[in-house]
């Protein structure tokens, strides 16, 4: 077994990446589960988690008609993980993979998106899954580090560790094949539909953000406005 060990720039974390020949959890869809690169991850000296909940947790996966491991989300990272016994993997990202997380009843998909010019290919929840010709939801889970020493003059705060934080959600609209974050107030509405999905009757659907008194940063007011949408 060859180790090879890589040090990030930034100097807290750090990679060891261990290869194997060993291959599990093959399926119909490809082995997205390879034991093939094992990523153990050692964030010291930073406070906090980069997860959500740190417990592997079990799942299914869409199209796999076999055992899959136990996983949890690196929101940090923006990747799922497994262990195989003591090493811990990455799943492969692969195709547009759907993620149920059978005891929280949470969905995460794997998508190749571009949002704001930027291509990525991650992890998405799903909050309303998408239909043919219906809008999709999907919000974006976040956690960054904070280093207080760059970014403060306060004495106290230049002593504390780095730690990870988590960021607001991201509101993700998906429709017909296109991607938009949603729009941060009502005042941006109308200016939002305009340019990115003019077809839908902007006065009707203000009327009824205004009369619902919707807020755009609440996952609850945001499934209730697009399953207006979709209505």
């Amino acid at each position: 077994m060859k180790k090879i060990i890589i040090l990030l720039l930034m100097p807290t974390v750090f990679y060891t990446q261990v290869k194997t020949d060993l291959e599990a959890f093959n399926n119909s869809r490809g082995s997205v589960f390879d034991v093939t690169n094992t990523n153990f991850k050692s964030y010291q000296g930073i406070d906090g988690s980069p997860y959500f909940n740190e417990h592997f947790l079990p799942i299914t996966v869409d199209g796999y008609n076999k055992h899959v491991p136990n996983v949890r989300y690196n929101a940090y990272e923006d990747e799922m993980e497994f262990q195989n016994g003591n090493n811990l993997n990455y799943v492969i990202k692969s195709g547009d993979m759907r993620i149920i997380f059978t005891g929280l009843n949470k969905v995460y998909v794997l998508r190749n998106y571009i949002l704001d010019g930027t291509s990525t290919n991650g992890y998405l929840v799903e909050v309303v899954k998408e239909i043919e010709d219906k809008f999709g939801l999907y919000k974006k889970e976040q956690i960054h580090i904070v280093e207080y020493n760059n970014n403060t003059t306060n004495s106290y705060l230049k002593q504390q560790n780095p730690k990870f934080e988590k960021k607001r959600d991201v509101f993700i609209v998906l429709y017909k094949g296109n991607y938009f974050k949603l729009p941060k107030s009502q005042k941006e509405l109308k200016s939002w539909f305009q340019y990115n999905i003019p077809s839908v009757d902007v006065s009707r659907t203000k009327d009824f953000v205004k009369k619902n008194n919707i807020n755009f940063t609440k996952e609850d007011d945001v499934k209730k406005f697009i399953t207006f949408l979709n209505a």
